[in-house]
């Protein structure tokens, strides 16, 4: 396996540290945002979340600090915002994050909220001084948040259950996501106590010292609040592969049962789950199989989220199709796990777009797994012949109003009945 970086470009696959750390927020329903900073900048923080955060609008403020403000200071129009929520909201919450451009001024923040007598505690973030995009935002809200919200402290340990770290809606089809790994758990005999960043309120998340086990979803988002959590409260962790398709699923059901308490960790549901859905899954296949034989690609090219990235490739490869060349590119930051031998090239993002355009150059009559970004290069290169499949944002030509994940078990079929239905359409295409 080849590791290779590029070095310039990121916002080509990945938002800014500024949406990063309003996701966090957004994913707190009783939070209320407020980017200090110009329009342009709350306007791309809104617009790339709304989609999977539909409520973000009602509780996202903006300063529109303007020239004057940005030489002189945010106070008087982060002082007039503050009025408004003040008057208009209730929330348990207050996030102030500063812009790029509002950091260089140095203005007390903290101080500026003080004087606002805002009934609620308020978090301030720079994200000015954050290098890394929106996974380094998303780190340091929540680092922020813990510092500003302390947590209950631990009581008694309820056997059986656990909270999710790392989860955002700020990755695509998340929630969707969120909703099968919880019913997965639950079918294994788990209870999930609070999501932070993706659902759960402030009172849920104080009361979440009570778990017996922290899951680490995405690594380049939760695995540092799971190891502040650890050290602040003593909770144990573990960070695992998302789980991607039916046999990712089991082996990470079957991984937590090594720190599963009490009842927890019962896979015979599961077992019998899975078993229903390979039948679905075998008998819908073998007829698409005798008509467009088997699902084949030269190349694959996935590029995602990194925790997100190299775990769906291992699912790509053993069980959703076959393909020659698999080439992954992982941005935010390569998880710390094993990374499976399924993967023959791995590339941390790191932003020259130069080796994406060759890449995707190359991909004639193969198969890509990514967002619009990605897509827009090839429709500009004229490459001919590549079937696409969304699976990480931004995303243009797509909507998804299902309930319908991408990871879990009902994820594997949902994946793979997309997948069959772009190779058939790819299929007919060609002849």
């Amino acid at each position: 396996m080849c590791n290779s970086q590029w070095s310039d470009a990121r916002t080509l696959v990945e938002a800014c540290a500024l949406t990063g750390v309003a996701a966090f927020f957004a994913g707190i329903p009783d939070a209320v945002l407020v980017a200090n900073g110009p329009m342009w900048c709350y306007f791309y923080a809104l617009r790339y979340l709304e989609r999977q955060c539909p409520a973000v609008s009602s509780q996202f403020y903006c300063t529109q600090a303007d020239n004057h403000a940005v030489v002189y200071g945010t106070e008087e129009c982060l002082l007039e915002t503050l009025a408004i929520i003040r008057q208009q909201t209730r929330p348990s919450v207050v996030l102030i994050e500063n812009s790029c451009s509002v950091s260089l001024i140095g203005d007390d923040i903290a101080g500026i909220a003080r004087q606002a007598g805002l009934s609620c505690p308020v978090v301030c973030v720079d994200s000015g001084g954050l290098a890394g995009g929106f996974a380094a935002g998303y780190r340091a809200a929540a680092g922020a948040y813990l510092e500003q919200l302390p947590l209950s402290r631990p009581g008694a340990i309820r056997p059986g259950t656990v909270n999710l770290l790392g989860c955002t809606v700020g990755y695509y089809n998340a929630d969707n996501d969120v909703q099968e790994l919880k019913r997965m758990l639950k079918l294994a005999g788990y209870e999930v106590l609070a999501c932070p960043g993706a659902g759960s309120s402030t009172q849920v998340i104080s009361g979440m010292t009570g778990a017996s086990l922290n899951i680490v979803v995405h690594e380049e988002l939760g695995l540092d609040l799971a190891k502040q959590l650890n050290e602040q409260y003593g909770m144990p962790y573990v960070s695992l592969p998302p789980p991607y398709g039916l046999q990712g699923s089991l082996a990470w059901l079957q991984s937590l049962r090594h720190y599963a308490t009490g009842g927890a960790g019962d896979l015979r549901k599961v077992w019998q789950e899975i078993g229903g859905l390979e039948r679905k899954i075998q008998a819908s296949t073998l007829e698409m199989q005798r008509v467009w034989g088997d699902m084949w690609f030269e190349k694959t090219l996935l590029a995602a989220p990194g925790s997100a990235a190299v775990a769906m490739a291992e699912a790509v490869r053993t069980e959703w199709l076959d393909t020659g060349r698999l080439t992954v590119m992982a941005y935010g930051q390569i998880p710390a796990y094993t990374v499976p031998d399924c993967i023959d090239t791995l590339i941390e993002a790191g932003g020259d777009s130069q080796v994406t355009e060759q890449l995707l150059a190359e991909l004639e009559g193969g198969l890509l797994l990514a967002g619009s970004n990605e897509k827009a290069i090839l429709q500009q290169k004229l490459v001919p012949n590549v079937v696409c499949q969304n699976i990480a944002l931004p995303v243009y030509d797509e909507v998804i109003l299902s309930d319908r994940p991408f990871m879990g078990l009902q994820g594997a079929c949902y994946m793979l009945e997309r997948l069959w239905n772009q190779y058939i359409t790819f299929c007919q295409r060609r002849k």
